[in-house]
């Protein structure tokens, strides 16, 4: 069977995208150092760091992206050395998925309220409004013209 020109191109195009998706990049240092905060300086991200803890840590990154390890496997080994608090983001799961989810849930429990109230308001407002002209006696005409004389003498007088 023959194959033409066009199908070759098509079958190395082929190729050569199943070559370049099987390639992956390398993991750098600074990629693991934002996940991690230094353990002498607590609180501070490794990638800003610069005490001597920051650079034994540093070191150590080194050893273990020399031995191809990625990145949940190197954040495990700090993990299980000075705890979940070497992270500069906890994972999200038992009580910090609380800490995740506890600003979102407020936020939106807030807004219901709010919801909520301003309605109420709108609604009794709307009450009072509909109460106070169903209750208003409808204007006598005699007392109008009672009212328009009074004016008509306070204006007329000195």
């Amino acid at each position: 069977m023959k194959t033409t020109r066009t199908e070759k191109i098509a079958l190395l195009l082929v190729v050569f995208l199943a070559l370049l998706a099987g390639t992956s990049r390398a993991l750098t240092r600074s990629e693991v150092e934002k996940n991690l905060t230094c353990y002498v300086c607590t609180g501070e991200a490794l990638n800003i760091d610069r005490c001597s803890g920051g650079d034994r840590m540093r070191a150590e990154i080194d050893r273990r992206l020399a031995r191809g390890q990625d990145l949940q496997t190197i954040l495990d080994f700090f993990v299980s050395q000075f705890g979940e608090d070497i992270l500069t983001v906890p994972p999200r799961r038992g009580f910090n998925l609380v800490a995740w989810a506890a600003p979102f849930v407020m936020l939106l429990i807030g807004l219901v309220v709010a919801f909520v109230v301003i309605r109420r308001w709108n609604i009794t407002g709307r009450r009072r409004t509909a109460q106070r002209t169903a209750g208003e006696p409808a204007p006598d005409p005699a007392r109008r013209r009672q009212v328009e004389e009074e004016l008509q003498q306070l204006e007329d007088e000195p």
